[in-house]
């Protein structure tokens, strides 16, 4: 059972996304992953439905997409998402209560094997790693309680 994963910071829309987007997608099909986790998703813009469908028209890849929007105030903004070329079977996310970020997990079928995919976006820290270390350690626990 072989499968490829790429991921990729979307950095929301504000750094020149109409020119980047080409680039991504023609990435997409030279790398042809199985799986693309994605951080920042612009949710006004629609940048991962956009991938999804730019994949498909132009490389023939097509990709079940999930995608999770942060919560508060960032939810009109952006999340997290996966595009998948496997049948997904279930989706779930996670808080992590603070500076609005999420997890989310999409449990995928590849050759009859369920395999747990995770995308989160931990706070970026400068210095300091306590809070990341945190979010770490809520994360471990949500997955080991699934």
């Amino acid at each position: 059972m072989g499968f490829r994963v790429t991921t990729l910071n979307l950095e929301q829309d504000h750094k020149r996304w109409d020119d980047r987007r080409e680039l991504i997608v023609g990435q997409l099909g030279e790398l042809k992953p199985d799986i693309f986790c994605i951080n920042e998703i612009c949710i006004p813009r629609q940048t991962g439905r956009y991938l999804q469908h730019a994949a498909k028209e132009r490389h023939g890849l097509e990709y079940n997409l999930v995608q999770q929007s942060k919560i508060g105030g960032l939810s009109v903004v952006d999340g997290e998402g996966i595009l998948t070329r496997f049948p997904v079977r279930e989706t779930a996310n996670f808080d992590y209560r603070a500076r609005e970020s999420v997890a989310q997990v999409a449990r995928v079928e590849i050759e009859g094997h369920l395999v747990d995919v995770y995308v989160t976006h931990l706070y970026g820290s400068v210095g300091r790693d306590s809070f990341r270390l945190y979010q770490v350690e809520q994360l471990l626990d949500w997955i080991g309680s699934r």
